[in-house]
């Protein structure tokens, strides 16, 4: 199966740019779903076809937000949020305020929520 390519790679570049702006300058999954969603609605088309295994469908319909204070807590699916228990969330928005003041952006989520996210 080959990879679908993208027929005008200046609307492209345009949208990227804007779903990155969107989402704080950083390339990220998401910049790049904002990015496919602005290329389609503005007339852009593909030539080929892409592989089943890439797709973001699934992602989107989790409902990802922060668990907290955004930036400053765990980004979650929605699923991961509502069953966790509060000392797990606690658990690991300590992990990412400590992943923050070492200057990283993300932070290894503990055993509990990480057997919750993949079975999100």
């Amino acid at each position: 199966m080959a990879i679908a390519k993208k027929k005008n790679p200046k609307l492209w570049e345009s949208c990227k740019r804007q779903a990155k702006a969107k989402m704080g300058g950083k390339h990220s999954a998401r910049a790049m779903q904002l990015a496919t969603q602005c290329y389609k609605k503005k007339g852009g088309k593909y030539e080929g076809s892409k592989k089943s295994s890439n797709s973001l469908k699934k992602w989107g319909k989790q409902k990802w937000d922060y668990a907290g204070k955004k930036g400053d807590s765990a980004y979650l699916p929605k699923s991961v949020r509502k069953s966790a228990t509060k000392s797990q969330l606690a658990t690991q928005n300590a992990r990412k305020r400590a992943a923050n003041r070492a200057g990283k952006s993300k932070a290894t989520y503990t055993k509990a929520i990480a057997k919750k996210v993949r079975n999100a």
